[in-house]
């Protein structure tokens, strides 16, 4: 997993959700589709996100 990849995600749904309302679930298995290469990189950003957004 890489670190700057995580962060990159992280700032990426950020984004998104602020832009365009969707579920992060949904990006999540967007981004994955496109980039699976770093699968575990975009998990370990969703549930950062994740995190933050409940507290």
């Amino acid at each position: 997993m890489n670190p700057q990849v995580v962060e990159y995600y992280e700032s990426l749904f950020k984004f998104e959700i602020m832009q365009e309302p969707k579920p992060l679930k949904e990006l999540v298995e967007q981004y994955v589709g496109h980039d699976a290469t770093h699968e575990q990189s975009i998990l370990a950003a969703y549930a950062n996100v994740l995190k933050e957004l409940i507290g």
